[in-house]
């Protein structure tokens, strides 16, 4: 019963702890700056631009706000509809929670202002946030998780490193 709780609390604050830092920080990009508008962090490498984005991600698929939106709702019900098999893996409640917090952070955006604000501008990659980083986290412990699946039953010399 303690690890149902705990893997609970886990879910719901590493989702919301995600959801809420994105918001202030696009609060703070979108008051402060315009959009284009780049302020250097790390000389040329690493730099703060307000940009804006009604595609996915590399600008793929530009205006299909609510397809994005219908994805995000299933990625939504996918997580409601596995929750029994999630609650009780702490590996996948931590995959699930940056996959939640990063797909509600990015789709309030859709929904609200019709598009995507992005803001962490690395020189040699396209910009993005700290939804996409979550999701991407996510989707990648999703990933290790699957591989460390043989013939329905885990591998646990390869995960335990990581769970706990």
């Amino acid at each position: 019963m303690m690890n149902f709780i705990e893997n609970n609390l886990a879910l719901a604050l590493v989702s919301i702890s995600i959801i809420i830092v994105e918001r202030v920080v696009k609060f703070y990009v979108t008051e402060n700056l315009r959009p284009g508008e780049l302020v250097p962090v790390i000389n040329s490498f690493l730099s703060i631009t307000r940009s804006e984005n009604v595609g996915a991600g590399f600008g793929m698929l530009p205006g299909q706000k609510w397809f994005f939106v219908a994805a995000a709702a299933i990625v939504l019900f996918l997580i409601i509809y596995f929750y029994s098999q999630i609650i009780y893996d702490k590996f996948l409640v931590f995959a699930s929670a940056f996959i939640l917090g990063g797909t509600v952070g990015n789709m309030m955006d859709r929904i609200f202002f019709g598009r995507v604000i992005d803001y962490i501008d690395i020189s040699f990659w396209p910009v993005f946030n700290i939804s996409d980083m979550a999701l991407t986290i996510g989707v990648v412990l999703l990933l290790l998780y699957m591989y460390n699946w043989k013939g329905g039953e885990k591998k646990k010399e390869t995960i335990k490193y990581i769970h706990y």
